[in-house]
């Protein structure tokens, strides 16, 4: 019964897809559409979901330690990435940034709030943290560079620092160092941009799940080598994720199975999904690889994250 009840919190994110692929097929919904919906989520509901997630609880040094621990073993794999081309059977370049960093954004919020609920969506945005620092300063360069040559470090924190996932995460701390979520929630008007925030958080989990159900688009050819990439990459973070969760996770948040939870929902995650846009000047081949490996690492996410919700229950 237990595992039903696990695999019945799912079952909302694999319709939603469903319904995503569903749109795509019937034509229901254009890409423009998608694309706008996906401009939505980034600009305006995800970063709605962050800011009340951020707001509502305290930063403690021990979430920037998780934070700091999450961008260090993404940096780790990424180079490490280079050596491991005769375990995923290619030598594309672009095997080391599809080996590491986490599609939270775009996937990873939706999944994790359907089943642990919004109540605990900060734990899961404290690892992403670490790993969205990590996929502005250290991945998006390194993806440029295989095409594009070097790129400047004032861009990089340019992006960073005006990015409204970024933006809403500060703001969130902010309101919550100087107490003023309270006051803003007494007073009548202020309260009603609140509850306009929590009206636009709410409809991030549908959307997402309909964006990427449209979006998985595998192709025939050339898939034993993303296969390979996927597996090798799931071996690679579900073993860090066991040792996170037994040497710091389980010592810093002692009986939380939710942030357990958090740390290995993000860990089976695919990779960011923006790395295409990076590829300058990449090979038809490499094009390929990449975007059947980001498909076939979603759906490998929705198996992986069904055994996560059962073996750490809500």
């Amino acid at each position: 019964m237990l595992y039903l009840e696990a695999f019945a919190k799912v079952v909302p994110v694999l319709l939603l897809f469903g319904l995503g692929a569903f749109f795509r097929r019937s034509g229901f919904l254009q890409p423009a559409a998608v694309d706008g919906l996906k401009r939505l989520i980034v600009n305006v509901t995800l970063p709605a979901v962050l800011f009340l997630a951020f707001a509502a609880v305290d930063l403690q040094p021990e979430h920037l330690l998780v934070a700091g621990s999450v961008f260090l073993a993404c940096t780790v794999v990424l180079f490490a990435g280079r050596y491991l081309g005769a375990v995923a059977g290619t030598r594309s370049p672009y095997l080391p940034p599809l080996l590491t960093g986490f599609e939270a954004g775009m996937m990873g919020y939706a999944i994790f709030t359907a089943v642990y609920g919004a109540e605990n969506v900060f734990k899961f945005a404290v690892a992403d943290l670490g790993q969205v620092i990590f996929v502005f300063f250290v991945l998006a360069p390194y993806v440029k560079r295989q095409g594009a040559g070097a790129v400047s470090i004032s861009q990089t924190v340019r992006g960073f620092l005006t990015t409204p996932v970024i933006l809403s995460i500060f703001a969130g701390i902010l309101a919550n160092r100087l107490g003023i979520m309270a006051p803003l929630t007494s007073f009548p008007l202020t309260a009603a941009v609140i509850t306009t925030l929590e009206l636009l958080a709410a409809v991030t989990t549908p959307l997402i799940g309909i964006v990427i159900g449209y979006e998985v688009n595998l192709s025939r050819t050339g898939l034993v080598a993303p296969l390979r990439t996927v597996t090798l990459r799931l071996a690679i973070w579900v073993s860090l994720g066991l040792l996170f969760g037994a040497l710091l996770i389980s010592r810093l948040f002692p009986n939380d199975p939710v942030a357990q939870a958090a740390v290995m929902t993000m860990f089976v995650l695919p990779p960011p999904f923006v790395i295409p846009l990076f590829m300058a000047r990449a090979s038809a081949d490499d094009e390929r690889y990449v975007v059947n490996t980001l498909s076939l690492a979603t759906l490998a996410t929705l198996v992986a994250f069904t055994l996560v919700s059962v073996i750490y229950p809500a």
